[in-house]
């Protein structure tokens, strides 16, 4: 049986993984409501019921986590292919900028709970995320990287879950898109790929 050419794999799985991130997880009759996971992690900040649930602003987290660990994926990918820590680092810096939030935040905003999680989860990419890509011993990387892959699924269906349970306090009839399942299967294959790779 021929093997699975799992270095050509992972770079494919990551970008399926990007692309789906940003394709719609939950479907409406009303098309402004049909969100990817980026969108739909803001729209569920601003929900009434988010700010009685504990913990607070569980869902947008989720909803945020699998692009962080994405990132992180993506440049430990680069560093291990290319050897250029400065690309690497580009990568962790692309996706930490993706995550931060806006500028008010810095100015006349900085008790708002949503925009200091953003930050929080911006700067947790950086310390994670050159760490994880640079610099440590390739069993121990491999072991992170899975760890992360795995958060990152569990992240998936989680933020989905919540998301639609928050879209059906509104009526509406929804299903789920194919932005969600893509990301969540492209992260869950990541992880099998590396597992397989370390126990062989």
């Amino acid at each position: 049986m021929r093997r699975l050419n799992i270095p050509a794999l992972l770079p494919l799985l990551i970008i399926l993984a990007l692309i789906g991130y940003f394709l719609p997880w939950i479907l409406t009759p009303a098309s402004s409501l049909s969100l990817g996971a980026y969108d739909l992690a803001e729209w569920s900040s601003l929900h009434p019921v988010v700010k009685q649930t504990v913990p607070f602003l569980w869902t947008a987290l989720a909803l945020r986590t699998p692009l962080a660990i994405l990132g992180i994926l993506l440049a430990a990918y680069v560093n291990k292919t290319f050897h250029r820590p400065s690309i690497t680092i580009v990568c962790v810096l692309v996706t930490a900028i993706a995550l931060l939030p806006p500028l008010e935040f810095f100015t006349t905003y900085r008790d708002d709970p949503n925009y200091r999680q953003q930050f929080i989860l911006t700067l947790l990419i950086l310390v994670v995320g050159i760490a994880a890509a640079i610099g440590q011993p390739k069993r121990l990387q491999r072991a992170q990287l899975v760890v992360l892959s795995v958060i990152g699924v569990l992240s998936s269906v989680i933020g989905l879950y919540q998301a639609q349970n928050l879209m059906q306090g509104f009526d509406l009839h929804i299903a789920t898109g194919s932005g969600g399942v893509i990301t969540t299967i492209a992260l869950g294959t990541v992880a099998y790929l590396h597992i397989t790779k370390q126990s062989s």
